[in-house]
């Protein structure tokens, strides 16, 4: 892994507002986030792309201390807005980067402004042991380019990913609701992931009512009886309302005992779908389908991802 060293950005000028709060900036900056994207595997293959997105301020690096990091991790952590929880993506894990790539960096994705911001530590100690790695960066922003890139182009971004995201909810639904196998389902898997991204994701509300009508079409594929198939479908409103009135760590706590035969089968499904759990690990699929395009990206880059993101320029 590379690790691109991050100096203290001068000539400081404010770039972008989070709330109540400034962010700062620096030619500097820019130029050094643009050279670690071009270092980054993941990236080097769209970093003329990523460099034009810079300039055109679409993408806006910010400097901030480690205070101000740990500031907004348990910010964005606490909010308890659906909309936050839509908008924003945390990805932050480990202790030193050189351990684990995703330290030091987060990327917001504001769907209001459509920007996507990168906040930056250079929290340099003499071992250089806390400072974002090329590889925390690109990930991070990769993933939020996804974003971009569903919410820009709601009915693109269903044409373009359907084969993904029909499977990953068909692996995901079959398990949960016991469905059995027939050539009529994946039309009504279509439907529902469609109502959650449109009806949901895209207008910020949760329509838990439209979910629920959503889940009678299933009813003709499940194995399982009236009653218990009706429980699993509330249990789902229950857990999907959980996720957006409670912070991550709440929800997390009370998912993961007595949701766990919802949750788990998020990680199995991503295995199977994708051959691999994505490293931020598994929740907003539940409701958002974007995430399940963001966590495919964060397995791997494909031709499909490259043009997604290259679109956005």
């Amino acid at each position: 892994m590379i690790q691109e060293i991050f100096a203290l950005p001068i000539a400081l000028q404010p770039v972008a507002t989070l709330g109540d709060m400034t962010l700062y900036g620096s030619q500097t900056l820019n130029d050094r986030f643009i050279q670690s994207i071009k270092l980054a595997k993941r990236t080097r293959n769209i970093s003329d792309s990523i460099e034009k997105l810079v300039i055109n301020k679409t993408v806006i690096p910010c400097f901030i201390d480690p205070g101000m990091l740990t500031y907004f991790k348990r910010r964005i952590s606490q909010d308890t807005s659906g909309g936050l929880l839509r908008i924003l993506r945390i990805i932050i894990a480990g202790k030193k980067p050189l351990d684990h790539p995703l330290d030091w960096c987060i990327a917001l994705y504001d769907f209001d402004n459509n920007k996507i911001l990168i906040l930056i530590s250079n929290h340099i100690t003499e071992r250089f042991s806390l400072t974002a790695s090329n590889e925390s960066l690109a990930l991070s922003l990769t993933h939020e380019l996804m974003h971009m890139f569903a919410h820009k182009n709601p009915n693109r971004f269903l044409s373009f990913f359907k084969e993904e995201l029909t499977l990953f909810y068909k692996i995901y639904y079959t398990e949960i609701f016991k469905l059995k196998d027939d050539k009529n389902l994946e039309p009504v898997i279509e439907s529902i992931y469609k109502t959650l991204f449109l009806k949901c994701e895209m207008t910020n509300e949760i329509l838990l009512a439209a979910i629920y009508r959503q889940f009678q079409k299933l009813k003709p594929f499940t194995e399982m009886d009236s009653s218990d198939f009706k429980i699993r479908s509330i249990e789902y409103l229950r857990v999907v309302r959980l996720l957006t009135i409670n912070d991550i760590s709440s929800f997390v706590s009370i998912a993961k005992v007595k949701y766990k035969h919802l949750m788990k089968p998020l990680y199995t499904t991503y295995k199977i779908a994708f051959g691999r759990i994505p490293l931020k690990g598994c929740l907003q699929e539940l409701v958002y389908p974007s995430e399940v395009i963001c966590g495919y990206s964060d397995i791997k880059i494909t031709p499909k991802i490259k043009t997604s993101i290259q679109s956005l320029v």
